[in-house]
């Protein structure tokens, strides 16, 4: 990440962020996995029926894995590539603009970044279209980190997430 943060701030690359809403809850199940009905939401003469799951579940041990799945199939479907050497870095060659987007995700955390603003806020629209998602617009914080820019200068501190824990 900071790598990434390093490249963008010498080169003036606009970041901007976005959270995927129920990330998990997109992950298409590819195992037959069955569950007990919850307690009061039994259906009327089935209350000893199980249900199957076809979508991942938060706290699902295969969650994640399903949602990576899915999140990498659209990254693709959008025209990104995924790095080998970095499971959570994607990079795109946008020829209407002829520039380079490099997209960071992290769990249900993304920033998007290249030295095209219209460029970068498109394939972000594109992206939110496929997942719902808030919108964070120029990156100010990512993963407990608050991300300053100045000039070709980007500047990371965790004071708040530290303040927090220390409460």
């Amino acid at each position: 990440m900071r790598l990434i943060l390093a490249l963008a701030a010498l080169e003036g690359w606009y970041l901007s962020g976005l959270d995927v809403r129920n990330a998990y809850l997109y992950g298409e199940l590819e195992e037959e996995i069955y569950m007990e009905q919850r307690e009061g939401f039994h259906a009327r003469g089935k209350e000893r029926h199980v249900l199957r799951l076809r979508r991942a579940l938060y706290g699902l041990k295969q969650a994640g894995l399903a949602w990576w799945r899915a999140l990498k199939k659209s990254m693709e479907e959008l025209g990104f590539v995924n790095l080998d050497s970095d499971a959570g870095l994607f990079k795109c060659f946008d020829k209407a603009s002829q520039t380079f987007i490099i997209t960071v995700v992290y769990v249900d955390d993304a920033i998007f970044l290249g030295p095209s603003k219209a460029a970068v806020e498109i394939m972000k629209k594109r992206f939110m279209e496929r997942w719902e998602s808030r919108d964070l617009g120029e990156l100010k914080e990512f993963l407990h980190m608050r991300i300053g820019c100045a000039g070709q200068n980007i500047y990371i501190d965790q004071a708040q997430y530290l303040q927090a824990v220390l409460q």
